[in-house]
Formats: structure tokens, sequence, C-alpha cells
């Protein structure tokens, strides 16, 4: 019995719907470090953006990143923040997460 070689077979596909984890998930209190990180399958793989919502349609993009990276996160960094994972086939945004910082 003969077998042919093996073929590799390449399925392109869009970005599944990314999620957003934090971390740490406690408390996050003013100075301390922050990093949101955006996660999404697709092939080929996605670039990430972040953007934070502020109710202006002109929203530019806060990295162009997987991760978002506060080192010394502020009171004024509070607010919702969501990210779009994009490949040559589609563009996927993920659900909002609320950061609330606490001042110490």
């Amino acid at each position: 019995m003969r077998t042919s070689e093996p073929v590799f077979i390449n399925v392109k596909y869009a970005p599944k719907l990314p999620s957003v984890s934090v971390s740490p998930s406690a408390e996050i209190v003013e100075g301390s470090s922050v990093t949101l990180t955006c996660s999404s399958d697709a092939n080929p793989a996605a670039t990430y953006t972040w953007y934070k919502r502020n109710g202006n349609p002109n929203l530019h993009p806060l990295s162009k990143e997987q991760k978002l990276v506060f080192r010394s996160i502020q009171s004024s960094d509070s607010g919702e923040y969501y990210c779009v994972a994009e490949n040559k086939l589609k563009r996927k945004t993920s659900k909002s997460v609320f950061i609330d910082v606490k001042c110490e």
C-alpha cells in the first residue's frame, strides 16, 4: 500500500470575539502597575488596538500592542477600555472593561 506525501492545509479565519483580562484583578490603587491584555484567536494572527471609551467619535488609539500597561495608574485613568482585534479578513471589538482607580 502506498501513501501520498502529507499536504498542509492552512485555514484562514477572522478574529474571534476578543476577551480582555486585567492584572491584578483585585482593587486597583493609584500608583500601582496595571496590565490589560487583549486575546483573540485568528489566522493570520490578529493585530490589536486599545481605546478608552469617552464619548468622542474621533477616538485615538492608546496602544497598538496586545497589552496596555499602566506603570503608575492614576485616578484620571479610571474609565471603560476596550480592544479591537483585526486581521485582513475582519475586525472584532471586545466588550468594555471598567477600571476604577482608588485614591490612597
